[in-house]
């Protein structure tokens, strides 16, 4: 079965004002709509609504939940149902808590700069401890002072002296020198310390000796971590009693405010309204029964007829659906194109454990990818992982995105250990009794690798099932490819698509005639690949013309670009294998040369698998995009983003499969 994403049908809603607000919620539960500007006459009768005095009040309640939510702390929360606007606002009423939070907040922000000013002016006292002099003398009306860590290769005091006569400079013993400059030079020494790159640290006016300011501080913070301690308990205790319901009543408010900023912009009249949409029309007639049901049969449900391109929804079974994140990644299908998904997420394991081929790397790939999943799902406070590693990781994707990505190298790395223990290669180490197809060294050295005959056999089989599965991948873009111009009416297209089949297959096999040293023009196979390649040159010619023609070379070379699958898997084995001989040499010559083949053996390893993670990946991806999706897909689809919202604590009204439901259970 050739999947495709879901057929998208754009209907239009007609119903009494007074049953908009009914419309509105009904659409929003269910989540199957994509609202769009109403089109046609009906909109030249109508005129958009603007927003009315309950809607404000809406927006003014939700935005003081948001606050009063940011500042609460997280408590679990059981989901609740309300029946109505007024229900809702009733609820917000009863929560008069905005005053203290927003006190409480202040102080807590004050008392934590105030910790932050004492901690750093308490480092600067430490720094002067050496001196011992009252600190008072460090700043006024007459002198200005810093301290400068010392930097290897720059005399920080000569530098100071020499731009500013009449500074003092004090060595302070602790790596730091303290630079006192006349009150209004401090400028220039900024421009100093730039220069000479080197920093500096204000000294703030404080009183009394090094001593007695750091003890002076030490107490205070302590009073004031006492005064965070009572904030935060008080804080607790209006969150056992409160963020529940603030939670609850903030959700709804969020879903209200947007359920009435889309009803007071529909097309309406004085008693009538109309809107637009999308909708997946397999949901269409259970929306159109539930709606009559809301409404008591006031509502008027119809399809639109149009030339525009709907919004894309795939619809995949649910072990293949983490591959859409690839084909997102790449471009979303239009309506009547393909779904390359199922295909995607058959071929690019496969792929990518023929090119990593070393069921060691296979197993390391499979161990991590299960410890990101893990990690992701279970996360820690304090990860052994450096963090400057993990950093990076995040900036190039997010934690969803990561997530994804190793799940699908799960069974990528299932069928890497496959391919690994078919090759006997275990970080190039041959460990396994049997060889079912030799890739490696086969036991010879470095200078007889292209000599060996086992070696050369494996090669060459590899060769020719890569070409051929090529030639198979590029084949069913093709047929794709017709199918996709079958479903648009296109008969040149279905045409054009038969005539770069019959010149792939025509020239596949008068290359493997040749290969075999037959006849060409004495055997039939060859009469049948010329006849193939003549017939197809000609179709696409006549179908697309010279654009068409000047195409030819490039299905060759698509399909010789599947061999790389064995170049790439080459280099991963032969370089395992590389950094495992001087590891064994080294341990066989003497103790030194044994710990130095130890640190290449675990380095080499370790670059060898970042190699075997990346390369096959990108490598396989590619194929895919270009080779394979270049003879069927155009893209450029959008999404599909149905009117609704997350309910993470409130209870929805409707159901889409359940119209006589009760409303409040779930």
């Amino acid at each position: 079965m050739v999947l495709k994403p879901e057929k998208i049908v754009r209907i239009r809603i007609i119903g009494a004002n007074s049953k908009k607000g009914v419309i509105v919620s009904a659409l929003h539960d269910i989540g199957v709509m994509q609202l769009e500007e109403v089109t046609g006459e009906v909109a030249s009768l109508m005129q958009k609504g603007v927003p009315t005095e309950s809607y404000d009040r809406l927006s003014a309640e939700l935005l003081r939940f948001r606050g009063m939510a940011a500042i609460l702390p997280h408590r679990p929360v059981q989901k609740k149902y309300f029946q109505s606007v007024d229900d809702l606002l009733s609820a917000a009423a009863e929560v008069n808590i905005e005053p203290e939070l927003k006190e409480l907040k202040e102080k807590e922000s004050s008392n934590s700069a105030s910790i932050r000013e004492l901690q750093e002016r308490t480092g600067v006292a430490e720094a002067l401890l050496p001196l011992n002099y009252d600190l008072s003398i460090y700043s006024g009306k007459l002198i200005t002072s810093f301290i400068a860590r010392k930097k290897e290769g720059i005399d920080i005091v000569a530098a100071v002296r020499e731009a500013l006569p009449g500074s003092v400079c004090t060595d302070l013993g602790n790596g730091s020198v303290l630079l006192s400059v006349p009150t209004g030079r401090d400028s220039d020494l900024a421009r100093i310390s730039n220069e000479k790159e080197f920093q500096i640290v204000s000294v703030p006016v404080m009183k009394g000796t090094p001593h007695e300011f750091i003890e002076s501080s030490s107490r205070k913070i302590a009073d004031i971590g006492e005064q965070q301690k009572a904030i935060r308990q008080r804080l607790d205790e209006l969150s056992e009693r409160w963020f529940a319901t603030v939670a609850q009543v903030r959700e709804q408010l969020e879903i209200e405010s947007r359920k009435f900023e889309v009803s007071e912009k529909l097309s309406s009249t004085r008693d009538s309204f109309a809107l637009e949409g999308w909708v997946p029309e397999r949901y269409y007639r259970m929306l159109v029964d539930l709606l009559d049901d809301t409404t008591d049969g006031n509502v008027i449900v119809s399809a639109v007829q149009t030339e525009e391109q709907p919004p894309t929804l795939l619809k995949n079974p649910r072990g293949i659906r983490l591959f859409e994140f690839f084909i997102r990644f790449y471009s979303l299908p239009q309506e009547y194109e393909v779904d390359p998904t199922l295909v995607f997420a058959l071929v690019f394991p496969f792929f990518f454990g023929l090119m990593v081929g070393d069921w060691g790397y296979g197993l390391a790939i499979l161990l991590i990818s299960l410890f990101i999943m893990h990690r992701i799902d279970h996360p820690v406070r304090k990860s052994h992982i450096p963090r400057m590693l993990s950093r990076f990781v995040l900036m190039i994707m997010g934690p969803n995105a990561l997530k994804t990505l190793a799940r699908a190298l799960v069974p990528s790395s299932i069928v890497a250990i496959v391919a690994g223990l078919l090759f006997n290669e275990f970080f190039g180490f041959s460990i396994l009794p049997v060889t079912v197809l030799n890739m490696g060294l086969a036991g010879s050295s470095l200078a007889l690798v292209t000599s060996s005959t086992v070696f050369q056999a494996g090669i060459g089989k590899l060769l020719l099932f890569t070409g051929y599965f090529g030639l198979v991948l590029v084949s069913l873009g093709l047929m794709l490819g017709a199918y996709n111009e079958y479903t648009k009416g296109h008969r040149k297209g279905i045409i054009a698509k038969i005539g770069w089949l019959l010149f792939a297959w025509g020239i596949a096999e008068l290359g493997l005639g040749l290969i075999h040293h037959e006849s060409i023009t004495g055997s039939v196979t060859g009469l049948a690949s010329i006849a193939m390649i003549i017939i197809g040159i000609a179709t696409i010619f006549g179908s697309e013309g010279t654009m068409g023609a000047m195409e030819l070379p490039s299905i060759i070379s698509h399909v010789l670009s599947y061999t790389r699958i064995v170049g790439i898997l080459l280099a991963s084995v032969i370089l395992a294998e590389v950094i495992d001989i001087i590891f064994l040499k080294g341990v066989h010559k003497s103790p030194l040369l044994a710990v130095v083949g130890v640190i290449i053996l675990v380095v080499g390893q370790l670059f060898n698998l970042v190699i075997a993670v990346f390369e096959p990946g990108i490598q396989g991806a590619r194929l895919i995009y270009v080779e394979f999706f270049s003879k069927f897909y155009k893209g450029n689809g959008r999404y599909f983003r149905p009117f609704s919202s997350p309910r993470n604590y409130t209870i929805k009204q409707f159901d889409l499969e359940n119209t006589g439901k009760q409303p409040g259970k779930e």
